[in-house]
């Protein structure tokens, strides 16, 4: 039985496509990705964020790092501050 690697998601675009797509998640991220969730202000519903990274040579998207972007939810919207998003590369 092959080793699985638990850092790589398998994403395929529909049941009888042939064609698949592999994101390598880095543990770093997973962890930021949980502690902006824990962090997030009482009233909020959900954590709004960027995942940074690049495209290997193989197709794999590797994903390297991530932030959260703030932003202020209603009842039907959600406003994000494009600002903060554009700026904080």
């Amino acid at each position: 039985m092959a080793a699985i690697d638990r850092t790589v998601l398998q994403f395929s675009s529909s049941s009888s496509s042939s064609l698949t797509f592999s994101a390598k998640v880095h543990p770093l991220v997973i962890f930021n990705i949980c502690d902006c969730y824990v962090r997030r202000p009482d009233q909020a519903e959900r954590v709004i964020g960027t995942l940074l990274g690049s495209v290997l040579p193989d197709g794999t998207v590797d994903i390297r790092n991530s932030y959260a972007v703030p932003h202020n939810e209603s009842v039907d919207q959600v406003l994000l501050h494009i600002l903060y998003l554009l700026f904080s590369i």
